[in-house]
């Protein structure tokens, strides 16, 4: 039997964070294709907007945008970092034409497990909300996951998803072993096994990955 979303099943709420009109216009319609969705809709604009919305209500799934300008996406990050936090139940389904393979990879280390392409058919974007429904695992649309496995070598581990944020935060690595109580050469093979894996070749690219990531 098709396993389909409706009020009766793990989502009783759904989300939708996304400044762009027309693109909001298709995921609902996508949305209210499946029985009893369309009374449990709420659209968000601004992001900002989203962290009190969020406090009000039981849900269980966001769907969020992520941009490719670096304020916005900045305060992206920072709104998946805070659910993580706070509620850390909701599924966060990211839908993004946003490709960079940096940004996909980070993402990953977030804990997000639904990625899709905006650029993927609609069914497609269905067909992996319903999937997630009775999934644990990471669920990629096709173009997402082909990226995800031709260019990168491996999840971040916590450990290097935590020497990285400390980075961002201009800590040199004397300053983040410090920081986190780790040897110096532990928290330098973290950086560049890290580097690695989100196909950053230099101390620059990093730098730029980081104002990506903190609109800095």
């Amino acid at each position: 039997m098709k396993n389909t979303i409706t009020t009766s099943n793990d989502l009783s709420q759904i989300m939708i964070v996304v400044p762009c009109a027309l693109t909001v216009v298709g995921i609902m319609h996508q949305l209210k294709t499946e029985p009893g969705i369309k009374d449990v809709i709420n659209i968000i604009k601004h992001i900002d907007d989203a962290y009190d919305e969020i406090l009000k209500k039981p849900y269980s799934m966001a769907i969020l945008n992520i941009s490719n300008t670096s304020k916005q996406l900045a305060e992206e990050i920072r709104f998946i970092k805070w659910c993580r936090k706070e509620k850390p139940n909701i599924t966060i389904v990211i839908y993004t034409h946003n490709h960079k393979v940096s940004i996909l990879k980070y993402l990953s280390s977030l804990g997000i497990r639904v990625i899709i392409s905006q650029y993927e058919l609609p069914s497609i974007f269905m067909e992996l909300l319903v999937e997630s429904l009775s999934s644990s695992i990471a669920l990629y649309s096709p173009m997402i996951k082909k990226i995800l496995q031709e260019q990168m070598s491996g999840e971040l581990t916590v450990c290097e998803t935590q020497v990285i944020e400390q980075l961002f935060l201009g800590h040199n690595v004397t300053q983040v072993a410090h920081h986190l109580g780790r040897d110096i050469r532990t928290v330098s093979a973290h950086k560049r096994h890290a580097m690695e894996k989100l196909g950053l070749h230099c101390d620059k690219d990093l730098h730029v990955f980081g104002c990506d990531i903190t609109g800095n």
